[in-house]
């Protein structure tokens, strides 16, 4: 009895051990002014199809991996329509840059 038990317990007990060292291997670090590092490479960017404008003022910004702390990991941020904040703006991609720290996220903003 003792021996089936065991037989369906350990592949469970295996699966765990590598679901936990999957999270483990990855680290965040928070630098100087809370800049955050990750040591993964973001996933490659989805390819999105924008829906129309709302209005001829509009201008569409592209979705982007952004990282999650508390689930260890990349969740996608779907794109969306907005209204520059100014006549003349221009809309800046937020990037993934790697540095030798890790993976150094830059927002996207407005100039």
């Amino acid at each position: 009895m003792n021996a089936k038990r065991n037989l369906v317990l350990l592949p469970l007990l295996l699966v765990a051990v590598v679901a936990l060292l999957g999270v483990a291997c990855v680290a965040t670090v928070r630098g100087p002014g809370g800049d955050l590092w990750v040591d993964v490479a973001p996933p490659v960017l989805q390819e999105e199809v924008a829906i129309s404008s709302p209005g001829p003022d509009y201008v569409w910004i592209g979705g982007y991996w952004d990282w999650r702390p508390g689930i260890h990991n990349y969740e996608w941020v779907g794109g969306r329509w907005e209204r520059p904040p100014h006549r003349g703006a221009r809309w800046m991609s937020p990037r993934w840059e790697h540095g030798r720290r890790g993976w150094h996220h830059s927002g996207g903003y407005w100039r």
